[in-house]
């Protein structure tokens, strides 16, 4: 899946930026996977025990142009869950699709807990859009503030009716990708 996903990112960022750029673009991927949203076995409600294993991979695709300034950027998460049981088999359906955060679209259900009334797609285009036309420096300049309910948040102006979730991780790929944009 993640194979998948980078493709994708990859092939959709060289066919936008070397179309837009005039050929003088560059690519820079980055990727941060992390599993701290896994949960060790726990009794259950019917007295079983069970865990969840919790792999969540951002991957930032980034298109600058001769001066380093952003033409197009993609940002997408694959989390995926894995039950197990007290025996430590595998409870989750192997064969099952795992979509990312993109794949879902309305699907994902942030809409639900958004103060704004936006999917995580929606946030996160405004977020990508935001960074357009800008540099490396320019984004990770992004002014910020740090909440209660979903940490490190965007707080320009122009941001803060569009995007109400946090961007610590978004930002760090998207910084990676700048950094290996050759």
């Amino acid at each position: 899946m993640k194979k998948i996903l980078v493709l994708t990112l990859v092939v959709l960022m060289v066919l936008a930026g070397c179309s837009a750029a005039g050929g003088d673009s560059k690519l820079g991927l980055g990727i941060k996977t992390v599993i701290d949203k896994s949960k060790d076995l726990a009794e259950q409600e019917d007295g079983s025990k069970s865990g969840t294993a919790q792999v969540d991979t951002t991957i930032a695709a980034v298109m600058v142009d001769a001066d380093g300034k952003v033409i197009d950027v993609m940002v997408d998460t694959a989390q995926t869950r894995v039950n197990f049981n007290e025996e430590g088999v595998i409870t989750s359906d192997k064969t099952a699709e795992y979509k990312t955060k993109r794949d879902l679209g309305n699907d994902y259900g942030m809409i639900k807990a958004s103060g704004i009334g936006r999917e995580w797609f929606e946030q996160m285009d405004a977020i990508q859009e935001w960074m357009k036309g800008k540099t490396a420096s320019e984004i990770a300049a992004m002014k910020v503030k740090d909440t209660e309910e979903h940490g490190i948040v965007p707080d320009e102006p122009d941001l803060t009716s569009k995007a109400t979730m946090g961007v610590e991780t978004y930002l760090e790929v998207v910084a990676e990708a700048l950094a290996n944009a050759n």
